[in-house]
């Protein structure tokens, strides 16, 4: 008879049993964030208001007035949300073939690259192509660039936070909660991705604003596309994995 070896499973939830214990807290902790958001949502919204009504003037974006709070409806309630105001140049003609030049060189660099740097040549050509999209999205587009410049940078970043703030701890009841780890741990983690997003999402909307005013329309698409998600997804992501490398071992 052959000998069989036994190895230590990854801890995870092949060895995990699910209780009844297990399902209350977890609708217990989720139901709590929740009935914090509702009390405390609208509180982190007037707090990114100041925030930016703080650093506009700072910042050459534009008057204190520029950033206010509005009520607007969403499925029968009503929500507090963050608008902006400010002015994004036109490029010149020596910024647009600057752009194309850059984007045409980034797209010639990852074709001369060999295939050992996949990643990077995936990135350059992104970039790249998202450099190009800005360009004739401004050449054949100009009024929908002009006009949507300030929702698309800052507005849809606050309002993305405001989201990310409610579905927060929804994904890590469904994601975090269901692994063996210590209840304050849990909470832990939730808190700490409630507050990265209450902290970073007012710089991030500031810094996109800035970025786009210092350069020029041809730079909203790239920037949008490049640093409006992505940012929040890995800063939860590394959160989430910091939480999880606390998860114990199983015992055997």
């Amino acid at each position: 008879m052959p000998h069989l070896r036994m190895t230590r499973q990854h801890r995870g939830l092949r060895s995990y049993i699910w209780t009844w214990q297990h399902a209350i807290q977890l609708v217990l902790l989720l139901a709590t964030f929740w009935l914090l958001l509702w009390w405390g949502a609208s509180l982190a919204v007037q707090f990114w208001s100041q925030v930016l009504a703080w650093a506009w003037p700072l910042l050459g974006l534009g008057d204190t007035a520029d950033v206010q709070t509005s009520v607007i409806p969403f499925l029968g309630l009503s929500i507090d949300v963050v608008r902006t105001h400010f002015y994004v140049p036109p490029p010149d003609l020596l910024q647009w073939w600057l752009g194309a030049g850059i984007s045409v060189a980034l797209i010639a660099i990852s074709l001369l690259l060999s295939r050992e740097r996949l990643p990077l040549i995936y990135v350059l050509r992104i970039i790249a192509t998202l450099g190009i999209v800005g360009l004739l999205s401004y050449e054949f587009l100009p009024a929908l660039a002009v006009s949507d410049v300030n929702r698309l940078l800052a507005d849809n970043i606050l309002d993305m936070g405001l989201a990310m703030l409610w579905l927060l701890p929804a994904v890590h009841a469904l994601v975090l909660y269901i692994f063996p780890m210590p209840v304050l741990y849990k909470i832990g983690a939730t808190l700490t991705g409630l507050l990265f997003l209450v902290v970073s999402i007012p710089l991030q909307a500031a810094s996109l604003a800035w970025l786009a005013q210092q350069s020029s329309l041809l730079v909203a698409v790239p920037l949008y596309m490049l640093f409006s998600f992505l940012p929040q997804i890995v800063g939860q992501l590394g959160i989430y994995g910091l939480f999880m490398s606390l998860a114990p071992s199983p015992d055997y």
